[in-house]
């Protein structure tokens, strides 16, 4: 079973506590990356076929295709504290920091147990990204951001140094392969785009093409394009004053009918009611009407 995850701020990182039901539901899988922290409580966490028992202080890796669920202890219930994040953050940034997410099941242990250092300082940060979403100080997207990148790199040396030379030089080829079309996506996306440039970019046929997206991104070519626009379209209704319909037609979609629906679809709220959740463009009016009195 696949879940769609919404992301309730205009970076695409979610935060949220969670304690699974004593049943053990059927297990499901989504485009995003996930990292969890047990807080308290006891429980298994399953993924796939694997079984892992569950203390507090555990943290817990999820790539974007390994279907996984969790389970309370009926006398000791679990509570948790995920992440949920796009995979393009990370590639935006700095490739290699999603190679300890492209692993292979079978043979690649989820959990870093309570106790070690290592968990302990990914739990800090993962309640500093926590802190920073639900309390939105001043800064907070950077800040989140920040702690996220902190938390990955300290994944990446972790891993590193668990997988084979030819097992890393796999999976870093995969990513690099993937690359002359994300690139080609980002410069483009905000004007019409198809598969079939896509998989020129990439040298390859569009069947392929599709193939390698799913493969290695856990979602199909236009849905990962979908979400570059959303995205966009949701930073213009932040930071500028452009009507919706320039909105659509700046971050790429064709027709104002079909942005009002999948913007709905996919942000929970109409464009207008997502642009006065947060007005940021009003602050630099206030701070203009302050400099010229």
């Amino acid at each position: 079973m696949k879940l769609n995850i919404h992301y309730e701020n205009d970076i695409p990182i979610n935060a949220f506590r969670w304690t699974p039901k004593t049943a053990i539901a059927p297990l499901h899988y989504h485009s995003s990356l996930e990292i969890g922290l047990c807080l308290s409580g006891s429980g298994f966490f399953f993924f796939g076929d694997k079984r892992y028992t569950v203390t507090a202080g555990d943290i817990f890796l999820v790539n974007n295709l390994e279907r996984h669920i969790a389970s309370s202890d009926e006398s000791d219930p679990s509570t948790y504290l995920f992440l949920n994040f796009e995979p393009r953050m990370l590639l935006e940034e700095e490739e290699a920091l999603l190679l300890p997410f492209a692993y292979r099941s079978d043979h690649f242990d989820n959990r870093i147990p309570a106790g070690t250092s290592l968990a302990d300082t990914i739990g800090s940060l993962i309640e500093t990204i926590w802190r920073e979403l639900t309390e939105k100080p001043e800064g907070y997207r950077s800040m989140a951001k920040s702690a996220l990148l902190h938390l990955c790199v300290l994944l990446l040396r972790h891993y590193a140094t668990n997988v084979s030379k030819s097992q890393w030089k796999k999976m870093s080829d995969s990513f690099r392969r993937m690359r002359p079309a994300l690139t080609l996506i980002e410069e483009r996306f905000r004007g019409p785009l198809d598969l079939t440039e896509v998989a020129a970019a990439l040298h390859i046929s569009p069947s392929r093409a599709s193939r390698m997206f799913h493969q290695e991104l856990g979602r199909g070519f236009k849905e990962y394009l979908l979400g570059l626009r959303i995205n966009e379209a949701k930073r213009l209704l932040h930071s500028t004053h452009l009507s919706v319909a320039d909105v659509c037609f700046e971050s790429g979609f064709q027709s104002v009918p079909s942005f009002y629906r999948l913007f709905r679809r996919h942000v929970g709220l109409p464009p207008l009611e997502y642009r006065s959740q947060f007005p940021i463009h009003a602050i630099f009016e206030n701070a203009n009407d302050e400099l010229s009195r």
